[in-house]
C-alpha cells in the first residue's frame, strides 16, 4: 500500500488514555492513541536494551525522558508489544542495522523512506505481527537518525507512524480487531509467528528490490 502523498505529516495528534470500550474504537480513535502505543513501546524497549551489557544503545535523552502512565491502557499494549518486538528484534537487529545504513535518512527524505519501508511491508495485507514489525522499525529508526546527529527526531516518528496507519487503513483494521486494546489478549505465539513473517518479507524485498533507491 502506498501513502497518500510524500509530504510529511504535519498535525500532531494528541492523545487519549484509558481503556476505551471495544464498541467505540474507530480509525480516528486508533490513530490518535498510536502515538501513545509508540511511545511507550520506545520506553519500554529502549529501558530493556539499556540494561543489557552486550547491546550498544546511545544515551537518547528523548527516550530516556518519556513519560509512561502506568494505567494507561495505550502505555500498557505499548509495553506488551515491546516484550515481543524485542525477542525477535534480537534476531533481526543486523539485518535491521545494515538496511538503515543503507538508507541513510536524512530530516528532508526520512518520510519518503519511511513510507516506502512500510508500505512494503503491508503490500500483502494486515496483521498484528506487521503492525508490530512497524512499531519495531520506527524505533530502530529513532535510534539511528539520532547516531548520525538528528537530535528531536523521535515525535516526528511517531507522527509518521500515526499518520502512515491512518492513511493507509491500518487504523481502520485495528479499529475492527476492538483497537489497540485487542492486543492484550492475542497470545506470544501468534505474534511472535506472525512478526518472523512479516520481517522476512520485510528484508527480502528490500533486498531483492532495492525500493528505497528507486
Amino acid at each position: 500500500m502506498a501513502s497518500r502523498n510524500g509530504r510529511a505529516p504535519t498535525d500532531s495528534r494528541r492523545l487519549e488514555s484509558g481503556r476505551p470500550s471495544q464498541e467505540m474504537s474507530s480509525e480516528d480513535q486508533v490513530a490518535q492513541q498510536t502515538e501513545e502505543v509508540f511511545q511507550s513501546y520506545v520506553a519500554y524497549r529502549y529501558q530493556l536494551e539499556r540494561e543489557q551489557p552486550d547491546v550498544d544503545v546511545p544515551d537518547d535523552p528523548e527516550m530516556a525522558a518519556i513519560q509512561q502512565q502506568p494505567d494507561s491502557t495505550n502505555s500498557q499494549v505499548g509495553r506488551r508489544l515491546a516484550i515481543i518486538g524485542d525477542d525477535i528484534n534480537a534476531r533481526y537487529d543486523k539485518e535491521f542495522c545494515e538496511m538503515l545504513k543503507s538508507l541513510q535518512p536524512t530530516r528532508d527524505n526520512a518520510y519518503e523512506y519511511f513510507t516506502k519501508i512500510a508500505s512494503s511491508l503491508f503490500e500483502s495485507g494486515i496483521n498484528w505481527g506487521r503492525v508490530i514489525a512497524l512499531l519495531g522499525f520506527g524505533y530502530r529508526m529513532a535510534i539511528h537518525v539520532y547516531q548520525h546527529g538528528l537530535s528531536g527526531f523521535l515525535t516526528r516518528i511517531a507522527r509518521y507512524i500515526a499518520d502512515f496507519m491512518l492513511r493507509n487503513r491500518i487504523a481502520r483494521w485495528i479499529a475492527q480487531q476492538g483497537g489497540w486494546v485487542a492486543a492484550l489478549d492475542l497470545s506470544n505465539v501468534y505474534l511472535k509467528y506472525m512478526l518472523i513473517a512479516a520481517i522476512l518479507i520485510l528484508l527480502g524485498q528490500c533486498v531483492v528490490r532495492r525500493f528505497f533507491n528507486q
